[in-house]
């Protein structure tokens, strides 16, 4: 069920960037948000069926995390910057520091600091919606920390909601710690955590794990309440962020206990994340060709952008995604079968 909705939550990305809002509500920051809660929930997964050993076997996670985001990434940069070399749209403009940053995407999580744009008219970098995955994988550095280490777990959960609430109240800036800086988000991924230990048979949950969730939606509905009373909530991400996090967490615990299976399932998973990163790039082929006029047939319009990025992503998974994913899956069973022979031996 989880393919489903990460394709559903895509899309709500995808609408978002084209203008397209719920009761003047934007989906794609709540999108985001469950996006998080997701990463936490299947980081927490792998660590309880895969990498499990007396010691931390961090690279091994990284190494598989790392297989998981970038091949697709580079491949919708690589068409992107074709696009642009053919086309010169948005005038770009190739700096090596900005190129790498790119390329690294967790420089694009720090746009207000650091210069990553390759487009100048409009500005952006080569895929826009990518500062996310600089939020997830910085996120994946420190979680095996936050596994492995209880005390460090609850202390950057409390913390991290902290800034989170103080970001809300104005005090320091609501967008950036808010919603996309990792400080002020990672008891999002945290939630994930929980989520998945109360939920699987694979592991047993803590005390900590069984009431933070709780924690976190009541808080989150005192200071929705609290932000509306004083009339304060002006932030354009503040009600989408809370929101999303209230949905997400009864969403994502339900469907982690549902037994429902789907037919294509990991199928529209895999798809998700290619119209996730290549939505830009249709958007920018639409208006460079002047296929469809946006502002007369925004219906079409939108249709037009939803199948380019689903054909861009149909490629990428079935050239690049499935052959990476059977060496991820024999790389986790590898790393399995060497953890249960280390624990037979004497």
């Amino acid at each position: 069920m989880f393919g489903y909705l990460r394709f559903f939550l895509a899309t709500l990305v995808l609408l978002s960037h084209l203008g397209i809002t719920f009761y003047g509500a934007n989906p794609g920051v709540a999108a985001v948000v469950i996006f998080y809660i997701l990463a936490g929930f299947v980081v927490s997964s792998l660590f309880s069926k895969v990498f499990i050993s007396k010691t931390p076997v961090y690279l091994a996670f990284y190494y598989e995390r790392a297989l998981r985001i970038f091949p697709q990434y580079i491949f919708i940069v690589i068409l992107t910057l074709l696009f642009l070399f053919l086309t010169k749209y948005g005038s770009p403009k190739y700096e090596l520091t900005a190129l790498l940053n790119n390329l690294l995407v967790i420089p694009l999580n720090y746009y207000m600091l650091l210069e990553n744009s390759i487009l100048q008219e409009p500005k952006w970098w080569l895929v826009p919606p990518a500062w996310s995955l600089g939020v997830e994988l910085q996120a994946y550095l420190v979680l095996p920390l936050i596994i492995y280490f209880k005390p460090v777990k609850i202390a950057v959960a409390i913390l991290s909601l902290g800034v989170f609430f103080v970001a809300n109240l104005a005090y320091i800036s609501t967008d950036f710690f808010g919603y996309r800086l990792l400080p002020g988000v990672l008891f999002i991924f945290i939630l994930g955590l929980s989520i998945y230990r109360n939920t699987s048979q694979n592991t047993k949950a803590d005390l900590f794990d069984k009431f933070f969730p709780v924690l976190v939606y009541i808080t989150m509905i005192v200071l929705l309440i609290t932000l509306a009373m004083l009339n304060i909530l002006h932030s354009s991400d503040m009600r989408e962020t809370i929101m999303g996090i209230l949905i997400g967490i009864p969403i994502v615990t339900h469907l982690a206990k549902s037994k429902i299976k789907l037919p294509m399932n990991h199928f529209l998973g895999d798809l998700s994340y290619g119209m996730f990163l290549s939505h830009f790039l249709a958007i920018w082929i639409l208006e460079y060709y002047s296929f469809i006029d946006k502002s007369t047939e925004i219906y079409l319009y939108s249709l037009t952008v939803f199948l380019i990025s689903l054909l861009i992503s149909l490629v990428g998974v079935l050239s690049i995604e499935k052959n990476i994913k059977k060496y991820r899956f024999k790389l986790s069973k590898k790393i399995l079968n060497q953890v249960q022979n280390d624990r037979s031996s004497p």
